[in-house]
């Protein structure tokens, strides 16, 4: 038997590489404020690069529809990855995070005012865009997603280092805060070129937001400083229950449980910076495993949501990019 080959995400998005090219250019050559410092601080920002995946998913999409990628497509594009590069930006701050995939993180290289504007003026671009599109709906999509992003933010402040959380809790922030833009990323496309079709492209992007933001939990203990571009187990160390640590609380025995709500707790008051013994419990409690099963079953529910795409080279890419996030653990 021939041994599977596991493509990186640049190979798969070998079909749209010209049209990610050109988005870098746009971003970083056209968003242009008449403030020195600002334009500075947007074209740092861009210039440190990324995988651009939301502006890929709608490229994607657009030519899995049969669609050439023209202003509009490159319009929806802009808009994804400016909301979700600010919503970064203002992260950052909120966390005090100092790093950002492996690069010292804007607050840490600017004042704090300026790099809060900088996100705001992000923001402020995607709203020209979506003026510039004129379509409605896709207006009211993004407006969604940016109340969402708000929503699943204080959510996630409010429920610092508390214990007391479940799944619909973790599902509804990491809908509103990830998948959300995910899913508009891929949606607004079809509303562009064929409305028939918004429904299988909202399933995709939603499925394979959730799957992507399960693994990016599941990495923060399973990867290391370099790799991740960020300290490891900053999750918790900030406060965040993730997947991997919900599943650790919902199926330890009472002891573990104890000491592992224990731990959070002196984390939270600063008694601790943290306790590898964590790592032993999520092993104890196979909940790595557990949830990289989840997320991999959200993987295969975005793919089978655009089974009724015509089969051509952006499809297969589709389904290649949902197998390769479920990979990454």
């Amino acid at each position: 038997m021939p041994e599977t080959v596991i493509k990186s995400s640049k190979e798969i998005l070998k079909p749209v590489e010209s049209e990610l090219q050109e988005l870098n250019r746009r971003l970083v050559e056209e968003i242009s404020p008449k403030s020195r410092a600002l334009c500075g601080i947007l074209q740092d920002i861009f210039a440190a690069g990324g995988k651009r995946l939301r502006p890929a998913l709608s490229f994607l999409f657009a030519k899995a529809l049969g669609a050439e990628v023209q202003e509009p497509i490159y319009l929806i594009a802009e808009i994804s990855e400016l909301i979700h590069t600010a919503s970064l930006v203002h992260d950052d701050i909120i966390d005090n995070s100092l790093i950002r995939r492996g690069k010292p993180s804007t607050n840490s290289k600017f004042d704090n005012a300026v790099t809060v504007i900088s996100g705001d003026f992000m923001f402020a671009r995607a709203a020209v865009n979506l003026g510039k599109l004129g379509v409605n709906e896709i207006t009211a999509l993004y407006a969604s997603v940016l109340e969402d992003l708000c929503d699943g933010e204080i959510r996630q402040v409010e429920k610092k280092f508390s214990t007391d959380v479940d799944w619909d809790y973790y599902y509804s922030k990491t809908y509103k805060k990830t998948a959300s833009l995910f899913e508009a990323s891929c949606k607004a496309v079809a509303l562009v070129l064929d409305s028939s079709l918004q429904e299988a492209a909202s399933e995709y992007g939603k499925e394979l937001g959730l799957a992507f933001q399960i693994i990016d939990d599941l990495l923060d203990y399973k990867s290391d400083t370099k790799t991740l571009g960020k300290p490891v187990c900053s999750d918790l160390r900030e406060g965040q229950i993730t997947a991997p640590i919900l599943r650790c609380l919902e199926t330890a025995n009472n002891l573990d449980r104890e000491e592992l709500v224990g731990i959070i707790n002196k984390l939270s008051t600063g008694e601790m910076e943290f306790d590898t013994r964590v790592l032993d419990l999520l092993e104890a409690t196979s909940s790595i495993e557990h949830c990289k099963q989840m997320a991999k079953n959200h993987c295969q529910k975005a793919i089978q949501a655009i089974a009724r795409l015509e089969n051509n080279e952006a499809k297969s890419a589709l389904i290649e990019l949902a197998q390769w996030v479920s990979d990454q653990v």
